[in-house]
């Protein structure tokens, strides 16, 4: 394996190599990628690493402290180390699609894991370029890497909040089959939330339908991600109006609308037998008063059985919300590479104790 280009822009790379390598796998076609290059440069910047026989994408992205405290488990001796990490942005570099995390994005001709020193070479030549010290491995690209105790001590794994999905039962030919495979305490709950949240209609938005309304769109979104307890660089709503033009993906962003006054968002894309739940935005004050967020949740299961997908990914956040509908979680095991002794020494402690919050798994199927 030898690297050969890393850059900025599909207009920069070997598309035509890149291509050889990504295939079929759309997630990895400059096509697609290509859109997340209209993100805030400031706080984001994607990376093209493209090798003999590998192709990686990720992003150099910006963390803000205040977020990342959020991940720290309690205790009083890092009360200080709060304070000041609260007040701190992180420099990392990724190796993974930031706004996309379902999917891996590295591919080798092979199929065979990456190396662990090609991996170190790839991280001294991006260091070299843009001084990153911090590099975060997500669970896909971690077990894509041979040998990964090379990198010793630098190197701390740690738990990352898990990758929500749902296995679509076969015998489910309409939402209400779903509902009769749920215990009767969930029976009951579904169909109380679906009477509670009947005034909301909904309405699969067109291309002049997102832009006419997409200040509202990415006021929505903002509640939700100022909300987050973790999450990298806003994503840009903009960006929606380029997946609606893209012929190689299904992407669909649906409003619910109470008395005519937009209330929520949803946006999912389905490639092949997955529908991938995207990005979400509500007004907290009616979610309360309608269970706005379970009816999203509801809707996006009724779209993939009428779809007739078999998985619907749901992504990383609200896992225990998630699992009241059927949700389970996938294994994610991370690692951090900090690529500086000093740095290291210095916050090897904080990043060992970096953990999702504790939740439990709700389930809600007929055993």
């Amino acid at each position: 394996m030898k690297l050969v280009q890393i850059c900025g822009s599909v207009e920069k790379l070997d598309v035509k190599k890149w291509n050889s390598i990504a295939k079929e796998n759309y997630f990895l076609q400059p096509s697609f990628l290509k859109h997340f290059e209209k993100l805030d440069a400031n706080e984001l910047q994607p990376l093209y690493i493209l090798g003999e026989d590998y192709i990686i994408y990720g992003h150099l992205i910006t963390i803000k402290g205040e977020k990342v405290v959020n991940y720290l488990n309690s205790g009083n001796f890092f009360s200080l180390k709060k304070a000041i990490i609260r007040h701190l942005n992180f420099s990392f570099f990724c190796f993974g699609n930031t706004h996309f995390s379902n999917e891996k994005t590295i591919q080798t001709t092979s199929n065979k894991p990456l190396s662990a020193k090609e991996t170190k070479l790839i991280i001294d030549n991006i260091k070299r370029e843009f001084g990153i010290n911090f590099y975060l491995f997500p669970d896909h690209f971690y077990k894509n890497i041979d040998n990964p105790s090379f990198f010793g001590r630098g190197l701390t794994r740690v738990n990352i909040d898990p990758d929500m999905y749902l296995p679509i039962a076969e015998n489910w030919t309409s939402f209400n089959y779903y509902i009769n495979d749920l215990s009767s305490k969930y029976k009951k709950r579904t169909r109380k939330i679906i009477t509670t949240s009947s005034a909301i209609k909904i309405k699969q938005l067109s291309k002049e339908e997102v832009n006419n309304q997409l200040n509202l769109l990415k006021s929505l979104y903002n509640k939700v991600y100022r909300k987050s307890s973790f999450s990298g660089p806003e994503f840009d709503l903009s960006i929606y109006l380029d997946f609606m033009k893209d012929k190689f993906i299904n992407f669909s962003v649906f409003g619910f609308y109470l008395n005519k006054v937009l209330i929520g968002f949803s946006s999912e894309i389905i490639t092949k037998s997955t529908l991938y739940s995207y990005f979400i935005g509500l007004d907290y004050t009616q979610n309360k008063k309608l269970n706005l967020y379970n009816r999203i949740l509801y809707h996006t299961i009724e779209n993939a059985i009428e779809k007739k997908v078999k998985t619907i990914k749901f992504g990383r956040t609200a896992a225990e919300f998630k699992s009241t509908v059927g949700a389970i979680p996938s294994d994610s095991l991370a690692a951090v590479y900090i690529d500086n002794k000093f740095l290291n020494g210095l916050f090897k402690p904080f990043v060992s104790r970096l953990q999702p919050k504790d939740w439990i798994q709700r389930k809600p199927f007929k055993k």
